[in-house]
């Protein structure tokens, strides 16, 4: 017995089939969501929105080894992989003051101690 509904044409496939792609582009467009300049939150700024891609080459990897991804394989081990992080700038948009720091406190014995002051 064959189908009579809508959904098993293939004319409706199709249109189900655009309507995920055009969701899944619009998901992950990433020209909308990245700066032009990469830079970390330096003095005066919140950290926004950064992709885990503009932190490292293998942040899968990263990711993966922090979650603990295959941690418990005994038979065959995942290696170690280093980080491959990128080393971004600090954007600042206030300068701060230099800290200075006193000389230490140097107490002298046989100082007489005022209590009545």
């Amino acid at each position: 017995m064959t189908s009579t509904r809508n959904k098993n044409t293939s004319g409706d496939y199709h249109l189900e089939q655009k309507a995920y792609i055009s969701r899944y582009q619009n998901i992950m467009d990433t020209t909308k969501q990245t700066a032009y300049t990469k830079t970390l939150p330096g003095n005066g700024l919140l950290i926004g929105k950064m992709p885990s891609r503009d932190l490292a080459n293998n942040y899968v990897d990263i990711e993966s080894q922090l979650f603990g991804v295959g941690s418990t394989n005994l038979v065959q081990p995942l290696p170690y992989i280093p980080p491959d992080i990128h080393n971004l700038p600090s954007l600042n948009i206030i300068d701060k003051t230099p800290l200075i720091i006193p000389q230490k406190l140097i107490v002298e014995p046989k100082q007489r101690v005022n209590y009545l002051n």
